[in-house]
């Protein structure tokens, strides 16, 4: 596994989201993942929503 040393360019756009519009997007990777979806892509994705989360002290 690849762990990468800084978040995507996505995660720039992340800034201006609200902590609730973020744990949305995490819980529909989530179902998007358990239904067979791409797990490379989206677990980057979640990584990255995690990471912003974790940033504002809402994780």
């Amino acid at each position: 596994m690849r762990f990468r040393p800084s978040p995507s360019p996505a995660a720039s756009e992340m800034t201006g989201r609200t902590s609730d519009d973020l744990r949305n997007e995490y819980g529909l990777i989530n179902r998007e993942r358990a239904g067979g979806g791409d797990p490379i892509g989206t677990v980057s994705d979640q990584n990255d929503i995690a990471r912003e989360l974790e940033r504002r002290g809402e994780l």
